[in-house]
């Protein structure tokens, strides 16, 4: 879809349930597009097929307590080890993340110059 539609179907979704209007900008608009648009084709295969028609739910991480949803000033690191990543610092609001089957963490890569 769109992003107009996207926010189409959102703002008729908020005029029933703001959560769950929340809930599916989360899972869709942001965390789908995240994956569609910066994941590896494996992840896109296996993730996105799984999560198109729900049977697995998308979370986001990126506000911090002390710089909100600011992602210039993220302080969160991200270190690759054998076999996967180390995550350090504070998230705060994650959006679907008490029931997620994948959580997006954004987080600076210290392998690649801190890059987000």
């Amino acid at each position: 879809m769109t992003n107009l539609e996207t926010g189409a179907i959102c703002y008729e979704i908020a005029k029933f349930d703001a959560s769950i209007s929340t809930f599916y900008l989360v899972h869709n608009a942001i965390g789908q597009n995240v994956i569609d648009a910066l994941g590896d084709d494996a992840q896109r295969e296996r993730i996105l097929k799984e999560t198109m028609n729900m049977d697995k739910i998308v979370s986001f991480g990126l506000t911090e307590p002390e710089y909100g949803s600011d992602a210039t000033s993220l302080k969160t690191s991200a270190t690759k080890v054998d076999g996967g990543w180390i995550l350090n610092g504070k998230k705060r609001w994650i959006g679907n993340g008490t029931f997620a089957d994948y959580i997006i963490v954004w987080a600076r890569n210290t392998s690649d110059n801190n890059n987000i």
